[in-house]
């Protein structure tokens, strides 16, 4: 597909991205004269996919704040041939994978995205509708800077295909690997999983496993992903991630609003964010903070300033050794993220 070709009633006018599914492209509407999304889907039969998603209603039990609004869906003809298109709003700011692949996600970022698709997701699951793929990717910031949950209809759309679909692998509970059909407990743990990489900042989360047993193993044992937590991130907010991806399902959150009340149950203080592996800034409201390591011939200093001035109580002093003023440098971080 072309720029400046006509698809339909839209001129794609950009490529925003593509996936195993499809390519996502930005389009004018030239009757309205909008900018819109489209994404053109690959599939072996595009009338049963799209019979599939307005069965469903999809577009009308998912509309809300924090779903990525659904325009419309048709079958058009592009070189000859018949693809499914979902045409969405544009949204410029991008996913929150492409935030992760350029930014630093602060502790408060990462629970506020979640806490804001929760409120998404828990629509939709009310309506009787999974999303089967929640990642990263499928998390897009409106122009207020909240973030949103796309690709509704896609999944949907393509667990009713002839192949079998499910969503990124690497995000997947151990009971969808053992054939229990994905649902609201399932997405939940997709959730948690793009949870724990927001708040460890993993730009992406590999299989290593040689096949599918090695890999129920690892999930089964909770060795897969490896449950650990970058220094600067609070206990209780490693508590909530740790319950979201609990191996057995029954320990999970079991709904939405379990998961987003305990994020929402966070107090939050100053969001710190890294300059140099011994320098971090932080902010809260109109203040700034700032956290320095240095060593001088007597041992480790920690300086803690605040508005620029140094904070007695929270400053350390010829600590003997790099580890152990470490450990205290970021126990400060964790205390400060959560109360100053």
């Amino acid at each position: 597909i072309a720029l400046n070709m006509d698809i339909g009633k839209f001129k794609s006018i950009g490529f925003i991205g593509g996936g195993n599914f499809g390519k996502v492209f930005r389009v004018l509407d030239t009757l309205l004269n909008v900018e819109r999304a489209i994404k053109i889907i690959q599939v072996k039969n595009a009338q049963e996919f799209i019979d599939a998603i307005n069965e469903a209603q999809i577009l009308e039990k998912c509309r809300h704040n924090h779903i990525v609004d659904i325009k419309e869906i048709d079958v058009y003809q592009i070189s000859g041939n018949d693809f499914p298109c979902i045409t969405t709003e544009y949204l410029k700011n991008g996913s929150a994978q492409g935030y992760l692949d350029k930014n630093f996600v602060t502790t408060k970022k990462a629970i506020q995205i979640i806490t804001d698709v929760l409120f998404g997701l828990e629509q939709a699951h009310n309506q009787g509708i999974f999303h089967r793929d929640i990642k990263p990717g499928n998390i897009l910031f409106a122009d207020n800077g909240q973030a949103k949950l796309s690709d509704f209809g896609l999944a949907y759309g393509l667990s009713h295909q002839s192949f079998d679909f499910v969503g990124y692998n690497s995000h997947l509970p151990p009971e969808v690997l053992e054939g229990v059909t994905q649902d609201a407990i399932s997405d939940l743990y997709s959730m948690g999983i793009t949870f724990h990489r927001l708040l460890n900042n993993l730009k992406t989360l590999d299989l290593p496993f040689a096949d599918d047993t090695e890999w129920l193993k690892a999930l089964k044992k909770e060795k897969y992903p490896i449950r650990k937590y970058q220094p600067h991130i609070p206990e209780q907010v490693i508590k909530i991630a740790k319950k979201a991806i609990k191996a057995d399902r029954n320990s999970r959150f079991l709904n939405c609003l379990q998961f987003r009340q305990a994020l929402q149950k966070i107090p939050l203080a100053v969001e710190w964010f890294p300059i140099d592996k011994d320098s971090w800034n932080g902010n809260l409201s109109k203040e700034t903070f700032e956290l320095n390591l240095y060593s001088k011939r007597t041992g480790y200093f920690i300086d803690f300033k605040r508005n620029g001035r140094k904070v007695k109580d929270k400053c350390c002093e010829q600590i003997a050794d790099e580890a152990t003023a470490r450990e205290e440098f970021f126990k400060i971080i964790r205390e400060t993220t959560i109360k100053v």
